[in-house]
């Protein structure tokens, strides 16, 4: 492909228009600017998408823009990683499946630069950042330049390896709050009151639930009604949608939406107050973020892990409440926004592997065994894994029920029920759309910032918990950066977690 001559941007005359000026005045701070010749050369157009890619990703930082789901390789400005993709870093890797590990890891930076883009904005994006294919619009450019730039490295195996050293993805706990913080003794601390917890929440899946305080009622969530079935066994479709190099069930359209409406859970919820009632998240007029409960909402989205060296796929649901209101005068816990996420690891045959939980915040992980498994607790020093039951998958025409208390939205009780059961219908939405919500100014902007936290959902407890080096415990945060043990290390999304706990019976 010739070079392209000169300072194109997306489709605009020759010429360069400062970034202080005109719509990004509304994204960056006053004052603030990026350095851009008025006058440049031509450049190769490997050099032009690694200069694309350098100005893309100033712009970003400088507008706080960044999406925190992800993490950038070093050098590599065009590929991203998450701690699946990395777990395959300890994999000898064949051509074909190299090759396609990288167009992953280049995937995941394009989805995510999807989105910075969406909330940064086309047109601030074309007034600022250099363009090497004038014409075609920013996530365009992306795509291309990501492909060419994977294309080169896939011809230097030495390159190829040095990717593969930096392909590490930090965790989501701080060092240094856990020194200063004095951890070797605040620990026991933290043990005590985890293990005092897990007692209690324990105790709710032993007694059957009592009659329900004045005024309060029990709200069914069903999931909405099924689509036209394809005719196709789950086993059958997870095998055809993993035909890929790295075996990877991949589903998509419609085989991913038959899969979330096969296990879909109905959310059986105790309501005491608004508060109890799930909805969609958006922003308020202010800029804080809240919860509209008037249409019932499950946000959907897809994760994979690693077990027993198998890729295995992972249905994840999530709801939102527009807070954990306070329990009494002092409580630590409450504040805006609340939820919880289900997750259902499905084996090769389409079985449930196991069921967990956690909180927004990465707070109350649960994790249920499923047929033929149990759960093996991790090594002295670090947290107990709460595990109140192993769960039998449930028979054709039942659903699993998931009860949840008021006001803590603790996970209460799992149990099957029949399909035809009274409840109101949920809608869905993708979890992507979280990533880049709409504005009452008409703009865009993430629900998460870029340290993956929910702005405005601190809670009190982070005075007393910080030396656990949890970042603002309680708050709620963005798929990616849960830490989900006070005690020890443990991720949410930790390829290696399932396989770390669970074992055959």
């Amino acid at each position: 492909m010739k070079a392209l001559p000169g300072n194109r941007v997306l489709g605009r005359r020759n010429r360069w228009r400062s970034p202080c000026v005109g719509v990004l005045s509304t994204v960056l701070p006053l004052g603030a600017c990026i350095h851009v010749s008025p006058i440049a050369p031509a450049v190769s157009p490997t050099a032009g998408c690694e200069r694309f890619f350098a100005e893309l990703d100033a712009l970003t930082e400088l507008a706080g823009a960044r999406d925190a789901g992800s993490y950038r390789l070093p050098g590599s400005p065009y590929l991203r990683s998450d701690r699946f993709l990395a777990s395959f870093r300890r994999n000898d890797l064949g051509p074909v499946a190299q090759a396609q590990w990288l167009e992953r890891l280049r995937a995941l930076d394009a989805a995510s630069r999807r989105v910075e883009i969406a909330n940064l904005g086309q047109a601030t994006v074309a007034r600022a950042v250099f363009s090497p294919f004038p014409g075609l619009e920013p996530e365009e450019v992306v795509g291309t330049c990501g492909r060419q730039l994977v294309a080169r490295d896939l011809t230097q195996p030495e390159r190829v390896e040095r990717l593969k050293a930096a392909v590490t993805t930090p965790d989501a706990y701080s060092g240094w709050h856990r020194m200063v913080g004095l951890y070797p003794l605040t620990r026991l601390a933290l043990e005590q009151g985890v293990a005092v917890l897990h007692r209690r929440l324990r105790a709710a899946f032993a007694v059957t639930p009592g009659p329900l305080s004045q005024g309060g009622q029990r709200l069914r969530y069903a999931p909405p009604a099924r689509t036209e079935p394809i005719p196709d066994t789950i086993p059958a479709l997870l095998a055809r949608v993993a035909q890929n190099p790295l075996a990877i069930p991949d589903p998509r359209g419609s085989e991913r939406r038959r899969l979330f409406e096969t296990f879909a859970p109905v959310w059986e919820i105790e309501a005491l107050s608004s508060a109890d009632r799930i909805g969609a998240v958006e922003w308020r007029n202010d800029g804080l973020p809240t919860v509209r409960v008037d249409s019932p909402v499950v946000y959907r989205f897809v994760t994979h892990t690693r077990f027993r060296g198998e890729s295995l796929l992972q249905l994840n649901y999530l709801i939102w409440f527009p807070r954990r209101p306070a329990q009494h005068w002092l409580d630590i816990y409450a504040g805006d926004l609340d939820g919880l996420i289900w997750r259902v690891t499905l084996d090769r045959q389409g079985a449930p592997l196991a069921y967990d939980s956690i909180h927004p915040c990465g707070c109350y992980y649960q994790v249920f065994p499923g047929l033929g498994y149990r759960v093996q607790q991790p090594a002295l020093h670090s947290e107990p894994v709460l595990s109140p039951a192993p769960l039998l998958p449930p028979r054709p025409g039942q659903r699993l029920v998931l009860r949840i208390s008021a006001g803590e939205h603790y996970l209460q009780a799992v149990y099957a029920d029949t399909e035809e059961l009274p409840a109101q219908r949920y809608a869905w939405r993708e979890h992507e759309e979280l990533l880049a919500m709409r504005t009452s100014r008409g703009s865009r902007r993430s629900l998460f910032g870029p340290d993956g936290l929910v702005p405005h959902t601190q809670r009190i407890e982070r005075f007393l918990l910080w030396p656990s080096g949890v970042p603002s415990p309680g708050a709620m945060r963005r798929i990616g950066t849960h830490a989900i043990a006070l005690v020890g290390r443990r991720h949410f999304d930790d390829a290696d977690l399932l396989d770390s706990l669970l074992r055959p019976l």
